[in-house]
């Protein structure tokens, strides 16, 4: 019974831990995401030419990143129209703390569009890269701390109750 009950905690820690984790890659799942959209928008303020309602309806419509910028961002130019700087303001606001940051001054350049804003997007997906790279870091340490912390509670549980 102790050994069942032991590796029940044992299990719990675990898995507790790996909830975490998953947990904490929220964030650099979306990041990659936007990354991946930026590339896709650079090229198409670019190389093509294509207007923002057409690209976020058939180009941007699938994904994290379509699920928390391109699609809102897309119903707030529907309801309130013309001004897309502040359209952009609107849609970047809810994303988490440092992703609003990175893309909020995209905004101003929106309505020039063509080789400033691909500049702009190129260095805003350069900052990106650089936090998603940190940030990975940063969630690896954590995880093994975490899992260290939850293995190690577990384990002093287990010890005081046998």
């Amino acid at each position: 019974m102790k050994l069942l009950g032991a590796a029940l905690l044992l299990g719990s820690a675990g898995a507790w831990s790996f909830l975490r984790r998953l947990e904490g890659q929220l964030l650099l799942r979306l990041g990659r995401a936007l990354l991946e959209d930026l590339a896709v928008f650079r090229y198409h303020v670019r190389v093509c030419r294509t207007p923002l309602p057409e690209l976020l309806e058939e180009v941007l419509d699938g994904g994290p990143g379509a699920d928390r910028l391109w699609r809102p961002l897309g119903a707030i130019l529907g309801e309130k129209g013309g001004d897309l700087p502040w359209c952009w303001r609107m849609a970047v606001r809810p994303l988490p703390p440092p992703l609003g940051k990175l893309l909020a001054p995209l905004g101003p350049l929106l309505p020039a569009g063509g080789d400033p804003l691909a500049a702009a997007i190129e260095e805003t997906r350069e900052e990106l890269t650089g936090f998603l790279r940190e940030e990975t870091a940063r969630q690896a340490a954590r995880s093994r701390i975490t899992t260290a912390l939850c293995l190690a509670g577990a384990c002093l549980v287990i010890l005081v109750l046998i």
